[in-house]
């Protein structure tokens, strides 16, 4: 072959190189659409706009209108280049704002332009910048999204999808069963829904109820230590515990045997002894003064007696007159309980009445005793001997014992 057809062999080779190339480069502008007519404008998001991949899609009110061609960040926002297509600019106000949200639960996001509503301002045009929704509504969806990353992160979207794949296969052909369990939990739920004003006292009182329980958990937990302790003792008792046991129903076949044989006798013993219980029981309000007056007198007992000597205040009573014709030596005093000056007396004693069958009663003071000069002698002389000693050093205490007793008495002195 000659230089001339090899060259113009390798001509042929370069030109179909180059047509092959053109075509692949067409191809490439077409499907980036480099020939068609859009309208650019540009979207400011958070972070979350990072997410976004070229060539996602743009709607309004779920209708394709655009496609994102690039996504710049600087670490705090993301900037959106977006296209629109020009036949939909028409129908998008200049003041819509922009979310981002997932196709499905794992697919790629999307921008999704908000509308405001009633809006009556220009269409959006080449140049605008779309901001991101900041209602209330649009924060909650946002949030939402950022919370659900890393949760999808977490939960493997693979495995979950087989696990949702494999629920899917077990319910496959039991949609009777489940539509007639449903139908049941539907009944269930109108027959309990008049109930539920009494269900919510009961949840809010339970509620109560726990409050106080939380309140007193110490104190349960405290005692729950304690009976844990309480358990453990009785275990290492346990014989010894046995045996009290064993000891107890032996006293109690005694104690039976003993009331079988006794049980007439205690009965009568409690008959019997009921007045004289009534009796202390009456007279009980005298008994803690009369258990103090026995105390005090002790402590007086030991002063009496200080030193060897005895110290004693006398009190001499007066004789209880004679019974007269037609009266009855009797016990008639019903006063009742009376401590009389207990635990500490007056001294000397004051006069107390006692109904004792005279017709003026007895009773108790200070001895109507003169003790003169002429009695004392003549109580001296007759004591005297008895004592002694001669009759001008009896003591006058001799005139107080003695006088009394002597007094309206023949004495004669042998």
């Amino acid at each position: 072959m000659s230089a001339v057809g090899v060259l113009r062999l390798r001509l042929y080779g370069v030109v179909f190189i180059a047509v092959l190339a053109l075509l692949l480069s067409l191809a490439v502008a077409v499907y980036q659409q480099a020939f068609t007519s859009v309208v650019r404008v540009t979207l400011e998001a958070d972070s979350l706009g990072n997410q976004l991949d070229p060539r996602a899609d743009v709607k309004l009110r779920g209708l394709l209108v655009g496609e994102v061609r690039s996504v710049r960040a600087d670490g705090e926002k993301a900037t959106l280049d977006i296209a629109l297509k020009p036949e939909h600019v028409a129908h998008i106000p200049a003041d819509v704002h922009a979310r981002l949200l997932p196709k499905t639960l794992f697919g790629e996001k999307y921008v999704d332009l908000v509308a405001p509503g009633g809006s009556v301002g220009r269409h959006i045009r080449a140049g605008d910048v779309i901001t991101q929704d900041r209602t209330r509504v649009g924060i909650e969806l946002q949030q939402l999204m950022n919370d659900l990353l890393p949760l999808l992160r977490t939960v493997k979207p693979g495995e979950l999808n087989a696990t949702l794949s494999a629920f899917a296969t077990a319910l496959d052909g039991r949609g009777d069963r489940i539509g007639d369990n449903l139908t049941r939990v539907e009944d269930y739920l109108r027959r309990l829904n008049p109930h539920m004003p009494s269900l919510q006292e009961d949840i809010a009182r339970f509620a109560d109820v726990a409050e106080v329980y939380g309140d007193a958990a110490p104190d349960l937990m405290k005692i729950l230590r304690n009976t844990v302790t309480t358990s453990r003792t009785l275990v290492e008792e346990q014989d010894r515990l046995a045996a009290a046991l064993t000891t107890t129903a032996t006293v109690a076949g005694t104690a039976e045997d003993f009331l079988d044989e006794n049980g007439d006798r205690l009965i009568t013993l409690g008959r019997v002894s009921r007045p004289t219980l009534d009796l202390f029981a009456r007279y009980s309000p005298e008994y803690p003064c009369l258990l103090e007056g026995l105390v005090r007198q002790e402590e007086a007992s030991e002063e009496a007696f200080r030193g060897g000597e005895m110290r004693i205040t006398l009190e001499v009573v007066r004789q209880r007159p004679a019974y007269e014709p037609g009266e009855e030596p009797r016990y008639g005093e019903r006063s009742g309980p009376d401590c009389r000056g207990l635990p500490n007396p007056r001294v000397p004693a004051p006069d107390t009445k006692l109904n004792d069958g005279t017709a003026k009663g007895s009773s108790g003071g200070e001895a109507g005793v003169s003790a003169t000069r002429a009695e004392q002698r003549a109580v001296g002389s007759l004591v005297a001997p008895v004592l002694g000693v001669p009759a001008d050093e009896v003591p006058p205490v001799a005139t107080l014992l003695f006088g009394p007793m002597a007094r309206g008495t023949a004495v004669s002195v042998a």
